[in-house]
């Protein structure tokens, strides 16, 4: 189904004239990242989306605007208002307006006609929010090689991890437990922070109850900071060529591995998820009352190793458990279909192909 959309390249944030990751294939000037900039994450995309879409004329003749920029451009440009603005017009022509925000707090669109696509949801889904995939490359150009299954399930983590230290749990206490500390400002708008600090420590968690369950072959390389540290480096092709470093690493621990570790980071979600499931390895996610992509579609509960989010403390004994629970061919299969998953509906090809079934009854 190819639907019809509107939007107006005039009301993108007159600061940083970027588009969202929807009209790429037809306006260009993608926002991009450091671990997307200059890769293929986009390429099936832009070849492809003007069979998912087509870009009205005017705004009667859609079935939806879309917003041109994403929701945190405006917020970080200062220019909130353009953004409104755009929201408004649809509103006064009977139209919903797709939004896209992209980054780790769960700052809302303040519309009542918004869509609002986001990868991190920490207060109270409302019924106009909907997950959206971070957009990572196919780092490998296709799935990591098939493992075989063998007697103790290994489980592989390469990433920050923050202790509970006397500085750190100073941290937490002040932005869990006082007023103006729990919440992030931008723009006049602000975004939650309580529940994000509240699971400050669950990375270090994680990683411990594995280790101490007996039976898994953990390879955990724990780093103090972001990328191990790359953004540190003083010039820009230092680091450069330190990230490049520490992603071959990352992949490294992903193709070695049955397993992969997924914890949420600052916001609730996690951006090696999508990672994972690109590598075609099966993730140990834990849950925090994450709001993934097609989940109304999608029972993400039987693709993953799920582990609940009062089930915590009992993360190796649910690995175990599913691990042993798969036949030699079982094993192999969940891998494939763990590739699957990804291609078909996180991908940005996959998730703007299948984007209408959004407004399809269930």
């Amino acid at each position: 189904m190819r639907l019809r959309l509107f939007t107006d390249p005039e009301y993108a944030s007159p600061v940083n004239q970027m588009h969202c990751a929807m009209l790429i294939p037809f306006l260009g000037k993608e926002e991009s990242t450091f671990w997307s900039e200059g890769t293929n994450v986009f390429d099936a995309y832009k070849a492809n989306g003007p069979g998912y879409f087509e870009l009205a004329d005017t705004m009667d003749d859609a079935q939806f605007a879309v917003l041109p920029s994403t929701w945190h451009r405006y917020l970080a440009d200062g220019t909130t208002e353009v953004a409104l603005q755009f929201a408004q017009k649809a509103a006064d022509a009977g139209k919903q307006i797709i939004v896209f925000h992209e980054r780790d707090f769960d700052y809302k669109f303040p519309a009542p006609n918004a869509l609002l696509f986001t990868p991190t949801v920490e207060a109270e889904r409302r019924s106009n929010e909907f997950g959206l995939p971070a957009w990572v490359p196919d780092h490998m150009t296709g799935p990591a090689p098939l493992r075989q299954k063998q007697q103790s399930p290994s489980i592989g983590f390469c990433g920050q991890v923050t202790r509970p230290r006397v500085k750190t749990r100073a941290i937490q206490f002040a932005r869990t437990s006082l007023p103006r500390l729990s919440e992030r400002r931008m723009s006049g708008y602000s975004a939650p922070l309580r529940k994000s600090y509240r699971y400050k420590f669950l990375r270090a968690k994680a990683v411990q109850t594995l280790l101490d369950t007996p039976g898994i072959d953990t390879q955990f390389l724990l780093r103090g900071d972001f990328f191990a540290g790359a953004n540190k480096k003083a010039s820009a092709d230092a680091k450069t060529e330190a990230r490049q470093s520490a992603l071959e690493v990352f992949l490294g621990n992903l193709r070695d591995c049955d397993y992969s570790l997924c914890v949420r980071g600052v916001g609730n979600y996690s951006l090696r998820f999508y990672e994972i499931m690109a590598a075609g390895r099966p993730p140990l996610f834990f849950d925090t009352g994450c709001v993934l992509p097609y989940d109304g579609l999608i029972d993400w509960h039987k693709e993953l190793v799920w582990v609940p989010e009062d089930q915590h403390d009992r993360a190796g004994e649910i690995l175990l458990a599913h691990h042993r629970g798969l036949s030699d061919e079982a094993f192999v299969d969940q891998q494939k279909r763990v590739r699957e998953v990804w291609e078909e509906w996180l991908s940005p090809d996959g998730f703007f192909r299948n984007f209408y079934r959004h407004f399809q009854p269930n």
